[in-house]
């Protein structure tokens, strides 16, 4: 369920960023917010997701992000029913702007801004906002947004957000239980609609969530496997006592089959009602979005459809209601703490940097009395300097970092930076 990797733009330096801090002089320059937009089944119908999934997609966002040079980073986070979108942005404007981007009404992008987007990262990661509750699998697919992030920022943060959000799921549960997976309360309701002993189920799909379906159904279920390029383990099929078919034998094996789940990626609605026999009862579970089966199969009388939908109605999850507990919250509260830091940088940056022009010139300026230094002597200088500098600067840094975030503190930084600064050279 992984798309491929995306070129990340590399962050500015300092004299070419037209909104690095070494060109401060507007407190809004280097004032970053950080924004989060989901849509989501708990937001929005199965119809509409779909659309939007289809629409956000990794491309989509590079192009977006060359766009709007005003956003310091971006990430894209899919899910099986979400599509999140988050913003380090330089100013309400810039925020707009992605807004105004987003596919889908409006209405349904529910937004989150500062330690709202951390918190609600890290429920999402811990399965606390999932259709089964704690799944894995999710933390899997936050660590992997984390290689979504395009930067131009000088220290990027949202990489560490998503990371810092994976690693706290397992911290908080190094080990998940089969039964809390979308594959585990996707077989339960197929085998209560089926009712009956040993059905013969097709599983479309022989990634992550096709196994543990296989799994999930293995003590109940005559279980084919049908794969497209790589067969399961012959270790999997002997503990599961399932049977592996090529994708070509699709349609033969529909024929004699009581029910299909498809955990697959092949989307376009590739299964459609053609594709049915129309003289025997079938049940169908749809775990993809885009979805991989039609919903028009419904029109069918012998068919009986299952898709995500249906199965967070029924797993009775309050997605972004209910998902909360001390301890991921706890973990959440920490990094929000730290990203405040981080978001600071910048500032901090800014201030090494004019002192480093100030120590620069003090050195060039006092060459001509040094006299011709040896290599070592040259180190020795270098050496010394900086080490007067960084000492020098080490209270005004940490006073920087402990400034409160916003307009106000961004004017005393800014202060700070004007300070170390030198003056114009005169004419």
């Amino acid at each position: 369920m992984s798309s491929p990797p995306v070129a990340r733009a590399g962050p500015p330096t300092p004299a070419s960023s037209p909104h690095g801090p070494a060109g401060v002089g507007d407190p809004a320059a280097v004032s970053l917010s950080l924004l989060g937009w989901e849509f989501s089944l708990d937001t929005a119908p199965l119809d509409a997701l779909e659309v939007v999934a289809r629409s956000v997609s990794r491309a989509q966002l590079s192009d977006w992000f060359a766009r709007v040079p005003g956003t310091e980073e971006v990430a894209l986070l899919s899910t099986c029913h979400r599509v999140e979108l988050v913003v380090l942005a330089r100013s309400p404007e810039e925020a707009a702007r992605w807004r105004d981007v987003l596919p889908g009404d409006r209405a349904s992008w529910r937004r989150r801004e500062g330690r709202e987007v951390v918190h609600h990262l890290f429920r999402v990661a811990a399965g606390r906002e999932s259709l089964a509750l704690g799944e894995a699998e999710v933390r899997q697919q936050v660590r992997g947004a984390a290689s979504s992030v395009l930067s131009r920022h000088p220290r990027p943060v949202l990489r560490e957000l998503f990371e810092g959000a994976a690693s706290a799921a397992h911290q908080v549960a190094p080990s998940v239980p089969a039964s809390s997976s979308i594959a585990a309360i996707a077989a339960a309701r197929l085998l209560a609609l089926l009712g009956r002993a040993h059905p013969r189920v097709l599983v479309v799909g022989s990634g992550t969530i096709g196994r543990q379906v296989a799994e999930a159904l293995a003590p109940f279920a005559r279980v084919t496997v049908v794969f497209h390029q790589r067969p399961p383990d012959a270790s999997f099929l002997r503990a599961t006592g399932a049977r592996a078919l090529r994708l070509e034998r699709l349609s033969e094996e529909i024929a004699v089959s009581d029910a299909v789940i498809t955990a697959a990626k092949f989307g376009n609605h590739g299964l459609r009602a053609a594709d049915l026999p129309r003289d025997r009862p079938l049940v169908l579970v749809d775990l993809g979005v885009p979805r991989n089966i039609d919903p028009g199969v419904r029109e069918l009388g012998n068919v009986r459809l299952v898709d995500l939908e249906e199965l967070h109605d029924l797993s009775g999850v309050g997605l972004g209601a209910d998902g909360r507990d001390d301890r991921v919250e706890e973990l959440a509260g920490r990094f929000s703490d730290r990203l405040d830091r981080l978001l600071l940088e910048p500032w901090v940056d800014a201030v090494r940097r004019a002192a480093e022009e100030v120590r620069r010139s003090e050195l060039a300026s006092a060459r001509p009395f040094l006299g011709r230094l040896e290599p070592d002597q040259e180190v020795a200088v270098e050496r010394l300097t900086r080490r007067l500098v960084a000492r020098l600067l080490l209270p005004p840094t940490e006073r920087i970092r402990s400034l409160p975030p916003g307009p106000r503190g961004d004017r005393q930084r800014q202060f700070a930076v004007e300070l170390l600064r030198p003056p114009p050279a005169e004419p």
